[in-house]
């Protein structure tokens, strides 16, 4: 069936809890079900279809909806830049689905795990649903005990998928970390190849603060400190 296209609703539709009619689910899809969607932006303002590298490269997204779990396919067609106020008016991304056509105007988080969706072929939004719980976490333990972020400068052909083994760290959280910090200019040059494009050397991609299994990211990859380890018991009795 087709994939309905997002519904917004206003102030005067929201019940006492300040949700839409039908309490939580509310009708919405997606990943955005847990809070409205930004509203259509006025007709007056003008969508862009170039300007934007997600745009120009017609970055394939994947959402989900509650009559289609396996997920739409689409494209991001257009891009809309930020009004002077950009709590009143964000930037945001439409997206078109690929057979009906259907369309949405995605804000930045939506689109980031969309197009994260896709580019890791997740087959429901829960995947993505723990990576976003998995990243507030991880900010708010770095607030409290003040870590700063580290990163890791690329050699030669180095990918996400290969820095994120090195380091014990998930794809999906280092890659959506990367593109909220970039907002789209390196997605060409590096993201959304299914993790797997590669890098020149010198580019630098930050780190989540903690690796997989809840210890705190080293300097140094685990793999390549686990080499100098086994080397280091290897080398014969002088």
């Amino acid at each position: 069936p087709s994939a309905p296209t997002a519904r917004v609703w206003d102030d005067s539709s929201e019940d006492e809890a300040g949700l839409p009619p039908g309490g939580a689910g509310g009708g919405l899809a997606g990943h955005g079900r847990r809070r409205p969607r930004p509203a259509p932006a006025p007709q007056s303002v003008v969508w862009r279809s170039k300007g934007h590298a997600w745009v120009e490269s017609r970055h394939k997204v994947r959402r989900f909806f509650e009559t289609t779990p396996g997920g739409v396919d689409g494209l991001v067609a257009q891009y809309l830049p930020p009004g002077k106020d950009e709590d009143e008016d964000p930037e945001m991304w439409r997206v078109v689905h690929d057979g009906d056509g259907d369309e949405e105007d995605l804000d930045f988080d939506d689109v980031v795990d969309a197009l994260i969706a896709k580019d890791l072929n997740h087959k429901s939004a829960d995947e993505m649903e723990g990576v976003r719980h998995e990243e507030e976490r991880q900010e708010r333990l770095s607030r409290a005990q003040r870590l700063e972020t580290r990163s890791h400068h690329c050699c030669e052909n180095q990918t996400p998928r290969l820095v994120a083994g090195l380091y014990g760290v998930s794809l999906p959280l280092l890659l959506r970390l990367n593109l909220k910090s970039d907002r789209g200019s390196m997605t060409d040059h590096l993201l959304l190849k299914a993790g797997t494009r590669a890098s020149k050397r010198g580019f630098v991609l930050l780190l989540p603060a903690f690796r997989i299994d809840g210890a705190r990211t080293e300097a140094e990859p685990q793999q390549a400190a686990a080499r100098g380890r086994r080397g280091a018991k290897g080398r014969p009795a002088q």
